[in-house]
Parts: C-alpha cells; sequence; structure tokens
C-alpha cells in the first residue's frame, strides 16, 4: 500500500461523524497493520536490494487483479499512477532506508507527502492555501530543517533527498487519484500495480545485479517472501479494503485522523523491533513534521 494514503486528501464528506467502537479497532489495526510494513521492509533490505525488493512487493500485488475486477479507470491512469507509486514512492523509499534513514523515521517522512500535494493541488485544481496549512507548511519545514542538519552530520543526506523525492512523487500520484473522483481505490490500487513489476525489474538489473538475474535470485529467502506478502496482502489489499469501507459508512473527517498512527506505530515498532534511536535533533524534527502533518490532516472543528 502507499505510505501516504489518498485519504490524506479525502473526498468524502458524507455518512455519520461518530464512529463504532468495532470500526475504531478496525482503524487502529489499519493503521498498526501499515505501520509495521516498515520496520518489516527494513529487515528484507537488510538481504535483498531495494529495488528488486519494490519488484517483489508489487508483483504480489498485481496477482489479486485474479480476483479483484479492474476498476471504471483508463489504462493510461493506472500505469501512471502505478509507475509514481512504485519507481518513484516504494522504489526510492526503500533506497533511502538503505542510505541511512531508519526505517522508522521513513513512516513519517514518507507522508510529507501530503503537504506536495496540498501544495500542487494549488496550482493543478486552483484549490486555496488556508490559514492553518500554510502553518502546517512553516512548522513541517523547521522540522525537516533540523533533520536536515541532523542527516548531513551523520553523512546520510542522500538517503533524506531520496525519501523526499520519494514523497514528491507519492504526491503527484495522490494528484492522479484525486482526479480519478469515487473511483474504487481497493481495485486502483490493485490494478495500477499491474504496471510496476517490469519496470522494477528492469532498473534492478542494471543498478544492482549487474544483468544478472542470478544475483537477484540468489538475495531471496524466506524473510524477502515473508516481508514482500505482508506489504502486498496484508498492507494493500487488507488495508485498503477496511479504510475504504470506513470512508463509505463514515465521514472523512472522522477517518482521516487515524492515518497520524500509522507514523506512530511505524517509529515505536522500528524502535521495539529493529532497536532502532533516534537523536535529539531527530526527535526534534520528527515531532515537528508530525505536528505540521497533524494540523494539516486534522478536520478543523465546525463553528456551527
Amino acid at each position: 500500500m502507499r505510505a501516504g494514503c489518498r485519504a490524506f486528501q479525502p473526498v468524502r464528506t458524507n455518512g455519520p461523524v461518530s464512529m463504532r467502537p468495532r470500526d475504531i479497532c478496525l482503524a487502529v489495526a489499519a493503521a498498526f497493520i501499515w505501520g509495521a510494513t516498515f520496520p518489516v521492509s527494513a529487515i528484507a533490505l537488510q538481504s535483498t536490494p531495494p529495488i528488486f525488493f519494490a519488484f517483489l512487493r508489487f508483483l504480489c500485488a498485481a496477482a489479486f487483479i485474479l480476483v479483484i475486477p479492474r476498476p471504471a479507470v483508463p489504462w493510461r491512469m493506472l500505469i501512471c499512477a502505478g509507475l509514481l507509486f512504485s519507481i518513484g514512492q516504494y522504489g526510492l523509499m526503500f533506497v533511502s532506508i538503505t542510505r541511512g534513514i531508519p526505517a522508522g523515521l521513513a513512516s513519517l517522512l514518507i507522508h510529507t507527502q501530503a503537504f506536495f500535494t496540498i501544495i500542487i493541488a494549488v496550482f493543478v485544481f486552483s484549490e486555496r492555501l488556508r490559514s492553518r496549512q500554510v502553518l502546517a507548511l512553516a512548522v513541517a519545514a523547521v522540522g525537516l530543517a533540523c533533520l536536515v542538519a541532523d542527516r548531513s552530520g551523520a553523512g546520510a543526506l542522500t538517503g533524506l533527498v531520496l525519501i523526499l523525492i520519494a514523497a514528491l512523487c507519492g504526491a503527484f500520484g495522490n494528484i492522479v487519484l484525486k482526479s480519478l473522483g469515487g473511483a474504487d481505490m481497493l481495485g486502483v490500487a490493485v490494478w495500477m500495480s499491474v504496471a510496476a513489476p517490469l519496470p522494477l525489474l528492469a532498473l534492478s538489473l542494471v543498478f544492482e545485479a549487474g544483468g544478472s538475474a542470478g544475483n537477484l535470485i540468489a538475495s531471496i529467502s524466506w524473510v524477502t517472501i515473508a516481508a514482500a506478502v505482508y506489504s502486498a496482502v496484508l498492507a494493500t489489499v487488507l488495508v485498503y479494503a477496511i479504510w475504504g469501507r470506513l470512508l463509505a459508512d463514515y465521514a472523512a473527517a472522522s477517518v482521516a485522523p487515524f492515518f497520524l498512527l500509522v507514523p506512530v506505530f511505524g517509529i515505536s515498532l522500528s524502535a521495539l523491533i529493529l532497536g532502532e534511536r533516534l537523536s535529539d535533533l531527530e526527535i526534534l524534527g520528527a515531532a515537528l513534521v508530525f505536528f505540521g502533518l497533524a494540523m494539516a490532516v486534522w478536520p478543523k472543528r465546525s463553528s456551527a
């Protein structure tokens, strides 16, 4: 599943505001599954090249076209979204994790695509920036400046640049999906995956294996397969099914804040499973980015 879901720019407004306890549990479970994708992927990336792992992940997701009908979306849109999310977002994000970006921090930084989406929408859809969005962008920018300063000192600035480019690609993908209106997002997530495997495999053969498929095959282990299946089946098909049902039953403003739990789970689980620890400057930067993200995503209280 895309690490920064389209629900950061929700278009649904129908449905009740108060969520039933069972559905609150479902939303939390979906965020947990999604957040756990980051440490799970980081473990697989210890032995598997990042672009090749992205290939395996999208290959698994694409297999679901056998059971999920194709949505009423033009092929050009599916291919465009598929390439942006596969090569642009996931490919670069996985590479960034191998270039010094901790998995927990990656789970937060990839969600900066919400800010990029807001900015791009101003030019593409002539949307106006609200004062709270401008403030949110400013707060997040200060947080990113802290991270840049820390990453520069740690010699991992390349990883930070890569994951911000990944977030930008995800934002352009969000714009493509936003233009689809009320299309079935589960179907789109599965069918756009068809565009990903061949380009990812070609890039992996050139940049990661020196043209030798045997080197790539040798990197596959049961951990690699388990991580790819987890990311494709649970964090794509299952999570999209849950979010899709919740967005159909409730107002989007009631559901969207639960996406803020994804980086919380991502950072917490990465610390627990991988033993990741952030420096003081990283903690400050991450907190500012998260606060800015919360300001941008959290629904505005009605004056009524």
